[in-house]
């Protein structure tokens, strides 16, 4: 039987991983929170591209791995 090739970056998502994607733009960012089966946790949101956008953003992370039970987190942007 032939082995399929399997991503190093696709392996490193797991049921407890949530993943943020971020689509980075000059003054308001989109951000879209999923779990490993690209099932939504939470509303897109918009945050502001300040400090203060980035705490927010930080501050939901939180709440929604400790709501979810979820211990990692990966990260990706899009310009």
């Amino acid at each position: 039987m032939e082995q399929k090739y399997v991503n190093p970056k696709v392996s490193r998502i797991s049921q407890d991983t949530l993943i943020v994607g971020i689509d980075v733009a000059k003054r308001n960012h989109w951000v879209r929170m999923t779990d490993y089966r690209g099932i939504d946790l939470i509303s897109p949101f918009k945050i502001n591209n300040t400090i203060d956008g980035i705490k927010m953003l930080e501050e939901k992370i939180r709440i929604i791995k400790q709501k979810e039970g979820l211990n990692n987190v990966i990260l990706g942007m899009e310009p």
